[in-house]
């Protein structure tokens, strides 16, 4: 049995008389790559928000391995957040700092991340190495195409060696060629660093690829769960809904 390294149970959170998040229960095991779907304002991105603790949930509990993140203080949660990579949908670089600056940003932030004999600049050049942008280093974020950016984005959340790597929407945006090579990339990642990945999507071509398992968020509620070929099979109207062409 895989250990459990997140977990979240009965989930809630409302805004006035919208009730977003209704009980959503969550597990992601080490190593897999666990897709999220759900329709626009279905509560995808206010989950991950009181997941990372930027928004507070009404009630339920959200686990990081033993550490249930609602009762931690200030301190002890930015710790717990230098084991989580975070891929901001849009890529969200720093406009105003070269490639090598936004990478540059989360190690001096959390200088004890930084291993004896290593240098920013060695960390720095290994990120973008796995990503393939060394030569972009340093370039601006506006001389980068929108695939670049992400690729470039994925290397600042890596930068730190988390465990758990949350992607908000890692395709948006992107042409079809470009969303393809940020999956593979996102397989080899998962590979390279044995990595727990929570991806949050709409691209149904994105989660047949990368998910080993797929939970469909419907009113506020985790619907439905399996694989890409088990959910894909049903004939639940809610479920198929998630699968037309």
């Amino acid at each position: 049995m895989k250990q459990v390294v997140l977990e979240l149970k009965d989930l809630q959170k409302s805004f006035g008389d919208n009730h977003v998040l209704n009980g959503f229960n969550l597990k992601l095991y080490e190593g897999e790559n666990l897709v999220v779907m759900g329709k626009s304002g279905s509560g995808k991105s206010v989950m991950i928000k009181c997941l990372v603790g930027l928004m507070g949930a009404d009630s339920g509990s959200i686990k990081i391995k033993d550490d249930d993140i609602v009762s931690l203080g200030q301190k002890e949660l930015d710790i717990l957040r230098t084991e989580i990579g975070f891929l901001f949908q849009g890529s969200a670089l720093y406009d105003s700092m070269t490639v090598r600056e936004n990478l540059e940003f989360p190690l001096r932030r959390n200088k004890g991340k930084i291993k004896t004999g290593q240098t920013t600049e060695e960390l720095v050049v290994e990120a973008l190495e796995n990503v393939g942008l060394v030569s972009a280093i340093d370039l601006m974020p506006a001389e980068l195409s929108g695939g670049m950016q992400r690729r470039v984005a994925l290397a600042r959340a890596l930068i730190l060696k988390p465990k758990i790597i949350l992607y908000d929407e890692p395709t948006t945006g992107l042409d079809p060629i470009t969303s393809k090579e940020i999956i593979q990339l996102m397989r080899t990642i998962q590979k390279t660093y044995k990595t727990s990945s929570l991806i949050i999507t709409h691209d149904v071509d994105c989660a047949r690829v990368i998910s080993n398992r797929m939970i469909l968020l419907v009113d506020g509620i985790n619907y439905a769960e399996g694989t890409f070929e088990e959910l894909s099979a049903s004939e639940d109207p809610n479920i198929k809904a998630f699968f037309k062409n």
